[in-house]
C-alpha cells in the first residue's frame, strides 16, 4: 500500500513539471530563401486599388498590408526582391500620385458625429443607410471643392500613374518590374448552401437536405425555419404517435368497495397517449430550429487582380485575377475569419505570382534547388 501511494505522488510531481514550461507554435514560417538563387531583379508592389463592398480608409489599410506581405513572400519564392512598402509610399506621397486619407475625407465635426451614430447600432437599417449617403455626399462635395480650390490643401493635386511616371518609379527604385492591383472582393459571412455534414453537423444536414427536397429554395431565412420546424414537428408527432408510453407511461388506479365478492371494483385508467404525441411533436419542432440556427459555416472569400508592368518601359507585360473561398474543412477545423482570409489570400496571391512567373519569368522555374520549396499551410 505504502508502494502504490508513493507511486502515485511520483506520477503527480512529473505531470506538475511537465506543466510548468511554454508551449510555442510558429503558425507562419519565413520564406526558405536560403533554397533560392537570387534573380537579381526587384519588384516594386503599389498599394492597390480597393473596389471592395463597405470599404472604409481602416480596412482598406488593413486589406492591403496582408495582401503586400502575401506578395511579398511569394516574389522572394522566386527569388524575387521587393522595395520596402513605407519607402514606396513615401515616394508617393511625395509625387503627389496618393494623397493622405485626410486630404479627401475631411475628419469634419458632422461627418464624425454621423459616422459615431451609424456604428452605434442604435439606429434603424434605413436609418444607418441615410446616414452614410449623407456622408459619402459631405465627402464628394470636399472633394469637388479640393478640385477647384487646390490651394486649400496646400499642395495636394493627383497625378495619372501613366507610363512615364512607372518609368520614373523603376529607375528610382533600380526596379524591373513594377506590381499594380485591384482589391475586388473581400467578404466574410456564411456559406448559405453547404449540404456536407462533416462541415454543417449531421442534424442540420438531415433538416437542410429534407426542406430543400420538400419545398425547395425559400425566399428566406425565417421561411426555411419555418419549413424545418414543420418538418421536425411532423416527425416528432410521428414518433410519439408510434410510443404510447414515452415520456409518460399510463397509469391505473383501482378502487374497491363492500364485501369483496360481492362489492363494486372500480378501475381508472389515465391514458397520456396524446399529452406524448404532443410533446415529440414540439420536441422535433424545436430539434429543427436548433440545427437551423447550428451548422453555420463561415466563409472568407477574396478577389485579387494583378497587373505587372516593365519598368523600364511601362508597358503591361501581364495581367490576371484569382478569386479564392476558403471554409472550415470541418466541424473541428478552426472556425476564425483571421485564419480564413489569411489562406484566401495566401492562396490567391500564391497562384497569380506562380502563373507570372511561368507566363513571363519561366526561365526562373530552371534554378537548381536541390530540396523542393515547402509552402507552409501555417498561415
Amino acid at each position: 500500500m505504502k508502494f502504490r501511494i508513493s507511486a502515485l505522488m511520483v506520477v503527480m510531481v512529473l505531470l506538475l513539471v511537465a506543466g510548468c514550461g511554454q508551449v510555442t507554435k510558429e503558425t507562419v514560417s519565413p520564406v526558405p530563401t536560403d533554397r533560392i538563387t537570387s534573380s537579381g531583379k526587384r519588384v516594386v508592389i503599389m498599394p492597390f486599388a480597393d473596389y471592395t463592398p463597405d470599404s472604409s480608409p481602416e480596412l482598406y489599410q488593413r486589406r492591403n498590408l496582408l495582401v503586400n506581405e502575401s506578395l511579398e513572400d511569394e516574389f522572394a519564392r522566386y527569388g524575387l526582391m521587393t522595395s520596402l512598402e513605407e519607402d514606396v509610399v513615401k515616394y508617393l506621397m511625395d509625387e503627389h500620385i496618393i494623397e493622405p486619407p485626410q486630404v479627401f475625407f475631411g475628419d469634419t465635426p458632422n461627418n464624425n458625429f454621423m459616422r459615431a451614430e451609424a456604428d452605434s447600432g442604435d439606429w434603424s437599417t434605413e436609418m444607418v443607410k441615410e446616414l452614410r449617403y449623407a456622408i459619402s455626399r459631405n465627402e464628394e462635395l470636399e472633394k469637388r471643392e479640393l478640385k477647384e480650390n487646390p490651394s486649400d490643401a496646400g499642395s495636394a493635386q493627383h497625378i495619372a500613374l501613366s507610363s512615364h511616371e512607372v518609368t520614373k518609379i523603376g529607375d528610382y527604385f533600380g526596379a524591373d518590374y513594377v506590381v499594380r492591383g485591384r482589391l475586388i472582393e473581400f467578404d466574410r459571412g456564411v456559406a448559405k448552401d453547404d449540404f456536407n455534414p462533416f462541415h454543417v453537423g449531421f442534424l442540420p444536414f438531415f433538416f437542410n437536405s429534407s426542406q430543400r427536397i420538400l419545398f425547395g429554395l425559400a425566399k428566406s431565412e425565417n421561411y426555411e425555419l419555418m419549413d424545418k420546424m414543420a418538418i421536425g414537428g411532423i416527425l416528432g408527432t410521428a414518433i410519439g404517435h408510434s410510443n404510447d408510453n414515452f415520456p409518460f407511461d399510463e397509469s391505473t388506479k383501482t378502487e374497491t368497495s363492500g364485501h369483496p365478492l360481492f362489492g363494486t371494483t372500480v378501475t381508472d385508467v389515465t391514458d397520456y397517449h396524446a399529452l406524448n404525441t404532443a410533446l415529440w411533436g414540439v420536441a422535433g419542432a424545436g430539434v429543427a430550429y436548433l440545427s437551423h440556427n447550428g451548422g453555420k459555416v463561415p466563409r472568407a472569400v477574396v478577389q485579387i487582380r494583378i497587373m505587372v508592368q516593365d519598368a523600364h518601359t511601362g508597358r503591361l507585360v501581364w495581367s490576371n485575377r484569382s478569386e479564392v473561398e476558403v471554409i472550415p474543412e470541418s466541424i473541428y477545423a478552426n472556425q476564425e475569419y483571421r485564419k480564413l482570409i489569411a489562406k484566401a489570400i495566401h492562396q490567391a496571391t500564391g497562384s497569380l505570382v506562380a502563373n507570372f512567373i511561368s507566363t513571363v519569368e519561366g526561365e526562373l522555374l530552371t534554378t537548381p534547388i536541390t530540396t523542393p520549396v515547402v509552402v507552409s499551410d501555417n498561415r
